[in-house]
């Protein structure tokens, strides 16, 4: 079974239970449930650090996060493939 951690524990470690980004991101349709499963926590963490670090709006972040979750599929299916190619070629 998949960890489960709670939207409002999230956002009181990473110091925002009192930071509006929760409701911008909410009004993107992200992180709409109340418990995040999995890779969520690291994505509403990267959300968090890319609307107050780099400025970026909730409609980017929503672009960013589509965009992160397409390179980890590439790189996750380029290791499958380079280890079978390995396991091909190795006696």
């Amino acid at each position: 079974m998949a960890s489960r951690t709670r939207v409002d524990e999230v956002l009181r470690f990473l110091g925002l239970e009192e930071s509006p980004i929760l409701e911008q991101l909410r009004r993107e349709g992200l992180f709409e449930e109340e418990w995040l499963e999995g890779e969520a926590t690291e994505e509403l963490r990267v959300a968090a650090s890319l609307i107050r670090e780099l400025g970026v709006n909730p409609a980017g972040v929503e672009v960013v996060l589509h965009m992160r979750r397409r390179m980890l599929a590439l790189e996750d299916m380029m290791e499958r493939s380079l280890r079978k190619l390995l396991a091909e070629i190795e006696p």
